[in-house]
């Protein structure tokens, strides 16, 4: 069986795993990762901030997997930063929809036929004309699937630690919230996907 990419699509995944201290997790899939830039600039910019050093560090040391993908929106973002100028407060999710919709991002991924996934949080993430090689799921329904193929004991655990923080670094305001519990979003490819360790 062909590898999947994994989009991620909002920055949501990277912070919840990160509370649950599990940010791990996205290598043990084995899957090439991409993330947008402007997420990854979201996700990495504030290098005071131990959630950004811990992220910046799996992602820029694990180059593959991860990828970071050039849009639009996050050149036009960058050029701001370094010109000191007022950054979009939206700019991950304006540079997720041009990667989702230009013909050299996910379309370019899609085409081909091999299997993709987008993981999310953000409930507004839609995928229209959803192609049929295309598998959708939430950061809950991951780990759900990981304990169902044995990658993690207990999906509920580290739930409880995204939700009810206890690691070092992590304050009350890292808490956080679903709207997909208790079993999360997994919505399989039209065209079958499956996923167990090694395969």
């Amino acid at each position: 069986m062909k590898r999947c990419t994994l989009i991620m699509a909002d920055a949501g995944p990277f912070n919840s795993l990160w509370v649950a201290g599990r940010l791990e997790l996205l290598l043990a899939l084995d899957m090439r990762v991409v993330v947008v830039d402007a997420v990854y600039d979201e996700l990495t910019s504030d290098p005071a901030y131990l959630k950004d050093r811990e992220v910046k560090a799996i992602i820029d040391g694990n180059q593959p997997p991860f990828i970071v993908e050039p849009t639009d929106i996050g050149r036009m973002e960058r050029e701001k930063r370094a010109r000191g100028a007022k950054l979009k407060r939206n700019a991950g999710e304006l540079a997720m929809v041009d990667f989702m919709t230009s013909d050299d991002g996910l379309p370019s991924y899609t085409a081909v036929g091999d299997p993709v996934a987008i993981l999310f949080e953000d409930a507004g993430v839609r995928v229209i004309n959803k192609p049929p090689n295309l598998h959708v799921f939430s950061t809950i329904g991951m780990l759900h699937g990981l304990e169902r193929v044995g990658v993690i004991e207990s999906a509920e655990e580290i739930v409880r630690e995204m939700t009810h923080p206890t690691l070092p670094g992590r304050k009350p305001s890292d808490a956080r919230k679903f709207t997909d519990l208790p079993d999360g979003i997994d919505e399989p490819a039209a065209l079958g996907s499956s996923w167990v360790p090694g395969s």
